[in-house]
């Protein structure tokens, strides 16, 4: 599996070139020489609107260069795009998946644009490519013979066989092997335990206990103070969910939570609980909403996904 990817970038609507709500994600998979792209967005068309068109696009001198993916569909209350292409020669336009950068999507005087690294896009740069180019329908390109479909076709079952193997992988592994690993870890010098002795001597914590009686410290990061953290002190630096929380609200907390027990370690992204946003936390191994104030009904309410630091 050392020739499969797989990202997953937000998408954000642009008003006059300036980057603002996040409304739906972009989901890469490649595989095989073959890469899948589905773009997911909320919305939906009225009467005589013009579809939404997606491009996928890298940057040329000083342009982003789009080649036409198509136009999104109205489903069930949502704007989507599906299709599979080479990896190596996207849309037969002449760069592949290393090169491209993300995608920009054009609407009725509306722009919409994701960057894989999540930094803002210069909407302002871009031009679509005018060439020729078969575009992807229903997942395979246009005048492409029987049998490069079918290997076409057979690439994507594959990829997606691959996706959902990397979802369940955890949930798999032996019950022995899960034994082994603890097992290891009492041998082992609890590294979890140094890494917060490190940061309470370097950053202010709070402390409160939570509804069961367990006492809760917690250390707000900021992006400068990020900077000050070395690398092995924390994980999951590349998260793309993490990384998006740190952009839209400027911090992260770490958790410590501490019973007569045990003493667990979390790292908590924040965010405001709704269904679509439990769906992407999940995705990225974030399955608990923990709201530190005003306790009630989590829907719309703010609060920290957390994901336990092994």
């Amino acid at each position: 599996m050392s020739d499969y990817k797989r990202f997953i970038s937000y998408i954000y609507e642009y008003v006059q070139g300036e980057k603002r709500e996040s409304l739906g994600f972009v989901k890469v998979n490649a595989k095989d020489g073959i890469c899948k792209i589905r773009i997911h967005m909320r919305g939906f068309y009225t009467r005589g609107q013009k579809p939404c068109e997606a491009y996928i696009f890298t940057q040329k001198r000083e342009r982003l260069s789009g080649l036409i993916l198509g136009e999104l569909e109205s489903k069930n209350g949502a704007l989507e795009w599906c299709g599979v292409t080479e990896t190596d020669n996207l849309m037969k336009g002449g760069f592949g998946l290393e090169e491209s950068q993300g995608i920009y999507i054009e609407g009725d005087d509306h722009i919409y644009a994701a960057q894989w690294d999540d930094f803002p896009v210069d909407v302002e740069r871009f031009e679509p490519l005018r060439r020729s180019v078969r575009q992807a329908v229903d997942g395979v390109d246009e005048g492409m013979a029987e049998e490069e479909t079918a290997e076409v076709l057979k690439a994507a079952e594959v990829i997606e066989a691959a996706e959902a193997e990397d979802m369940i992988q955890e949930s798999k592994a032996p019950l022995n092997s899960k034994t082994e690993e603890k097992q290891e870890e009492k041998r082992k010098p609890d590294s979890r335990s140094e890494q917060w002795e490190y940061l309470l001597r370097h950053f202010p914590v709070m402390q409160y206990v939570d509804g069961e009686g367990a006492v809760m410290s917690s250390i707000r990061l900021d992006p400068q103070s990020l900077t000050k953290v070395p690398r092995d002190k924390w994980e999951l630096g590349n998260n793309s969910f993490l990384l998006h929380g740190i952009y839209q609200y400027r911090h992260l907390l770490l958790l410590r939570r501490q019973t007569d027990r045990e003493i667990t370690y979390y790292i908590g992204v924040p965010g405001t609980y709704s269904d679509q946003e439990q769906m992407m936390a999940s995705m990225f191994g974030f399955q608990e909403f923990r709201m530190l104030k005003e306790p009630g009904t989590r829907k719309g309410s703010f609060g920290y996904w957390c994901r336990t630091l092994m």
